[in-house]
């Protein structure tokens, strides 16, 4: 059966989310389904959801949600619409991912914002300075770097 396929898809693609994608960074705690309900309504207050109903979508046991779900759980999440609708290749997935975690993570998407500014030069010295502390952590046996860093501002 075609459609059940289509929503099991779904339910994998939104299980996803909550698992990948995080308020705190990728080691960081999960969204739970009632944050989200909440937040969606915030963003939208005509979508009407409970953390049940997302919980029972992503577990598969709900099929159907509205399209207007889908948009604001897209636009909660930072990825696409068709994230959800389009069964895209897995590398379009992996980029949706990706863009969604940048979003999700203040630290992550202030030093993206700011390298917006930068000169081609200033971007490939940034570039290199990430590679290395990249390779020296990969070296010294550490996974992730998650370790919450001070905001200097404040001082």
């Amino acid at each position: 059966m075609p459609g059940v396929e289509k929503q099991s898809a779904l339910a994998q693609r939104l299980d996803r989310l909550f698992e990948e994608i995080r308020p705190e960074g990728s080691a960081g705690r999960r969204y739970t389904h009632d944050e989200v309900a909440v937040a969606l309504h915030d963003i939208e207050p005509g979508v009407r959801v409970s953390g049940a109903y997302l919980s029972a979508l992503r577990n598969g046991t709900k099929r159907n949600p509205s399209l207007d779900l889908l948009t604001v759980l897209a636009q909660f999440f930072g990825v696409s619409v068709s994230y959800f609708l389009d069964p895209g290749p897995d590398e379009q997935v992996e980029d949706e991912l990706d863009l969604a975690r940048v979003g999700h993570h203040p630290q992550v998407r202030n030093l993206a914002l700011r390298a917006l500014e930068l000169s081609p030069e200033g971007l490939a010295i940034v570039t290199q300075i990430v590679e290395h502390v990249l390779t020296t952590n990969r070296a010294q046996g550490v996974a992730e770097l998650d370790a919450e860093v001070p905001d200097r501002r404040s001082e």
